[in-house]
């Protein structure tokens, strides 16, 4: 009679933590800055939810497209005399001279070039919100203005969903931008939370059905990667169960009667 020889099952590779993980809408976005990147002096606008991971998609594709200027605008910095201060010290200008923006508009144009590509993340902070009158959109002009009478560079303006109101205070520009491909992202998908909750060795479909319940819930993947690493840490040297995912999720605080 044949031998049998019994193998010790291989173990199964701990999951890689961090970085950039692929979800169906990261894979939107980036299909989105390829094509806007591919066609010059293109516009896009990219209105997401907050906590669906588009920050993290815009910095992945900008640290692999050479030459691409990721810029990241910041509430109370809005307006046209504030992304040429930002935008002059990340590429190493000087201070913008406020009496002559068209000129540092052209310098700025000339740095970026024609092989150049803006990327602009938060872009609803370069909004100069007034509460006592109308509100500062000119720095969406004076953007598309430095690409169309320079390089022809394209640009992206990427931020939450009030850049919707883009529609009505800047028509041409949110026109101009559907031409190419607009994106509104308005809630969180379950095949991010898939797609995320798998980069952690989860997969049965009562976690994720929790996961996905609690991101939509509280506004955010982040919530899923802070649960299946507490999970993990949970689970020890061995497999993540279901049952580590629940204990998680009451160690944080956020099941059913944690809920705000």
């Amino acid at each position: 009679m044949a031998e049998v020889l019994k193998f010790d099952k291989k173990a199964e590779a701990p999951p890689v933590l961090g970085g950039f993980v692929s979800t169906p809408t990261t894979q939107n976005i980036m299909r989105t800055l390829e094509l806007v990147d591919a066609t010059p002096g293109a516009i896009t606008v990219i209105a997401a939810a907050p906590g669906i991971g588009k920050t993290t998609a815009l910095r992945s594709f900008w640290n692999r497209r050479p030459g691409a200027l990721m810029v990241t605008a910041v509430d109370g910095e809005g307006g046209t005399w504030g992304v040429a201060c930002q935008l002059m010290q990340i590429l190493d200008l000087g201070v913008p001279n406020s009496r002559n923006l068209m000129e540092e508009r052209q310098r700025i144009a000339e740095a970026i070039g024609g092989d150049g590509l803006l990327l602009i993340d938060e872009a609803q902070y370069l909004v100069r919100r007034n509460t006592r009158g109308a509100d500062d959109w000119s720095a969406f002009d004076w953007l598309r203005a430095m690409s169309e009478e320079a390089f022809a560079f394209p640009i992206a303006f990427v931020g939450d969903l009030s850049l919707l109101e883009l529609a009505d205070k800047r028509g041409g520009l949110w026109r101009r931008a559907g031409e190419g491909r607009r994106l509104v992202l308005r809630s969180i998908e379950r095949g991010d939370v898939e797609g995320l909750a798998a980069n952690f060795g989860l997969s049965d479909p009562a976690s994720v059905e929790a996961l996905y319940q609690i991101a939509r819930r509280e506004g955010g993947l982040g919530y899923v990667a802070t649960i299946a690493k507490r999970a993990l840490q949970a689970a020890g040297l061995g497999r993540v169960e279901g049952a580590h995912v629940l204990a998680a999720i009451e160690y944080l605080n956020l099941n059913r009667l944690g809920a705000k």
